[in-house]
Order: C-alpha cells, then sequence, then structure tokens
C-alpha cells in the first residue's frame, strides 16, 4: 500500500513541477513583450557601408597575424643596392658551389684509365672517359686538361679551390638596378 502512495505523491510532485515552469514561462513572455523590437540607440549605430569596412580590417588583421613568410633569403637583406663583405663573400661561396671544377687526374692502377675527379654542387664525382656526370659528358682526359661535352665541345683546366679574396679592403659595390 505504501507503493501507490509514493506513486502518487511522484506524479503530484511532477505536476507542480510543470505547473511551476508554466507560470514562470509566462513571466517570461511578459517580460519579453516589454522590450520594444528597435533599440532607442537604433539612430546612433553604424551604417552597414561602415560596418562592412570594420570587418574587413578585422579580417586582413587577423591574416596578417597568422601569415607565414616562405622566402628563404633573409628579408632585411633583400633589395640591396650596395652590396657590402657579407654579400660579396656569399656571392663568392656560391659561384665556387655552383662552378663545375675538375679537381684532379689520376691513372686507375687496376685499369689502366686515366680518371678525373670533379667537384659540383657540393658533391665529388670520379668519371672516365664516356662517363656523364651531371650532364656533361666526358670526352677526354690529360694530366691538367678534361675534354666535355656539354651544348658544345669545351675543355676545363684542373683547378683547386680559389682562395676567397679579401674583400675588406675593397669598397662597397653598386648593383645594376636592372635586377628590379
Amino acid at each position: 500500500m505504501q507503493a501507490r502512495f509514493l506513486k502518487d505523491f511522484a506524479i503530484a510532485l511532477i505536476v507542480i513541477l510543470l505547473l511551476a515552469y508554466a507560470i514562470r514561462l509566462y513571466a517570461l513572455n511578459l517580460q519579453q513583450a516589454g522590450i520594444p523590437d528597435e533599440s532607442k540607440y537604433t539612430q546612433k549605430s553604424v551604417s552597414d557601408t561602415l560596418l562592412n569596412k570594420i570587418k574587413t580590417i578585422e579580417s586582413s588583421i587577423q591574416d596578417r597575424k597568422f601569415f607565414q613568410f616562405t622566402t628563404t633569403r633573409d628579408p632585411l637583406r633583400q633589395g640591396n643596392v650596395i652590396k657590402d663583405k657579407f654579400d660579396m663573400e656569399k656571392e663568392f661561396m656560391q659561384m665556387v658551389f655552383n662552378t663545375f671544377r675538375p679537381t684532379g687526374t689520376y691513372l686507375d692502377k687496376e685499369t689502366g684509365k686515366r680518371m678525373v675527379n670533379i667537384e659540383f654542387m657540393g658533391k665529388i664525382y670520379t668519371a672516365g672517359v664516356g662517363d656523364v656526370v651531371e650532364g656533361r659528358k666526358i670526352t677526354w682526359i690529360n694530366e691538367n686538361n678534361i675534354g666535355i661535352y656539354y651544348g658544345g665541345a669545351q675543355t676545363l683546366a684542373v683547378q683547386k679551390i680559389p682562395p676567397m679574396p679579401d674583400f675588406s679592403k675593397e669598397k662597397t659595390v653598386s648593383n645594376n638596378l636592372d635586377n628590379y
């Protein structure tokens, strides 16, 4: 019998809660009805064009915050009209790095063929007559020179790495403005 009273009590409690929520909802609806559809500040608000300009500026600022530079050069050194010692040394090292340079020749004891060591782009290659190194075919080799075919027959002298010039004594050199 007590279970029946407990069930009636639960139903009564649910009905009371629903009635309380209905009264609260009605009170909130009355409060909302008292709020005007347009604010008293409507005439002082910003125009649509100005609001669009503000949004454009804000999006531009956000884009700049998350922009990632992909330049490989130092942005403070780009477009220098005057080259300093640092620029000239870097230019010289890049020129040496990009030069296809035979560094020495020798006779291979096993095959009896003359071979050449070539340095190019930071790599050292060993090649003989008929071999192709970085697109250049070796046509002949003697003690001091080699012949290659690369867009035409060429003769290259065996040479060691050229010494770094002393750029501290030279005055700064102006770049040609044709690069811009």
